[in-house]
Formats: structure tokens, C-alpha cells, sequence
């Protein structure tokens, strides 16, 4: 692992970073090999915000596919990520938590249930009625999955979807 002081994170696109304490995580993306470097060693890219530093750290459990256009959100000491591209549409569910560094599998990509595969989309969470909940909103996609009802759909793959995701249940 470089140091902290040496370590420069790969040039990217379509990836997401996102905040939770005093950090910024940084997970895939493409261009100059984001996708094929992180294949075999699950690597998170992280910066420390008072230090001004990046650090590359090891990962443990079950990562993403390696994407770009994936959606993300921080829920805690979580941070979620959904579908992308890479070989494909995915519409899975992943979970990454920063005090672990561990993955977790929540849902894999099926093209056979809701929300449509795509990337794009937007991610938010939401606290309501003391429950945290995801939303998943929009993207482009190609999926078999049944339209929502209200929704709309593009011929270029667009839609205005909107799917919940309630992280206590896992659904």
C-alpha cells in the first residue's frame, strides 16, 4: 500500500464519491483502469479532509461489480450502492461500511425484478416514521422488468422511476 502522502487516486468518471465524518470514499468508476486495477483486490480510495491526504485501504466481503454511472448514499456509518454499468446493467444492492471496511451483498442484479438495470439513476436517504429508507430514482437502463405504473419511459433507455428501499428490512 503507498503511503499517505504518496498515494494519488486513478483518474476517473462515472463513479461517486460520497461524505460520512471527516472522509470522502471513492469506489470504481472508468478510465485508466479504474475497473481492471480493482478486480482482483477490492481497493477503497479514501480522503481525509482535515489532512488533506488520500490512502488506498484493503476491502473485505463482497463488493460491487466494478461500474460507472452506480448510484450511492451514506446512511450512518453505511454507504449503499446501486446498479451502474460494467458487462452490462446491473440493478444490485451493496452495502460498504467505513468502520469495517467490509462489503455486503444486499440484493444481486436479477432482470427479472424491480428497479429497472441502469445507471444514472440518483440515490437518496430518507428518515421517516424512525425507519431509513433508500430512494432510488430515475436513470437510463435496458431491463425486462415490469414497468412501474405512472413512470416514464424514453426509447433512449431514460425513465422517471422511483423505487424504496427500506434498509431495515432489506427490501
Amino acid at each position: 500500500m503507498a503511503s499517505k502522502t504518496d498515494y494519488q487516486p486513478v483518474k476517473r468518471w462515472g463513479h461517486s464519491t460520497v461524505k460520512v465524518g471527516d472522509y470522502l470514499y471513492m469506489w470504481s468508476g472508468a478510465l485508466s483502469g479504474v475497473q481492471d486495477s480493482q478486480k482482483e483486490k477490492a481497493q477503497m480510495d479514501v480522503y481525509h479532509l482535515p489532512m488533506g491526504t488520500w490512502d488506498q485501504k484493503p476491502t473485505t466481503g463482497t463488493p460491487p461489480p466494478k461500474t460507472s454511472g452506480y448510484s450511492s448514499a451514506a446512511v450512518g456509518n453505511n454507504i449503499y450502492y446501486f446498479g451502474g454499468l460494467g458487462h452490462g446493467y446491473h440493478n444490485s444492492m451493496h452495502c460498504f461500511n467505513v468502520n469495517t471496511f467490509k462489503w455486503m451483498e444486499l440484493s444481486p442484479s436479477s432482470s427479472d425484478r424491480s428497479p429497472l438495470r441502469k445507471l444514472y439513476g440518483c440515490m437518496i436517504s430518507i428518515h421517516f416514521d424512525g425507519e431509513d429508507y433508500l430512494a432510488i430514482i430515475g436513470g437510463i437502463g435496458s431491463s425486462s422488468t415490469p414497468e412501474q405504473h405512472n413512470a416514464q419511459y424514453k426509447d433512449t433507455g431514460r425513465c422517471n422511476e422511483i423505487h424504496y428501499y427500506k434498509i431495515s428490512l432489506g427490501q
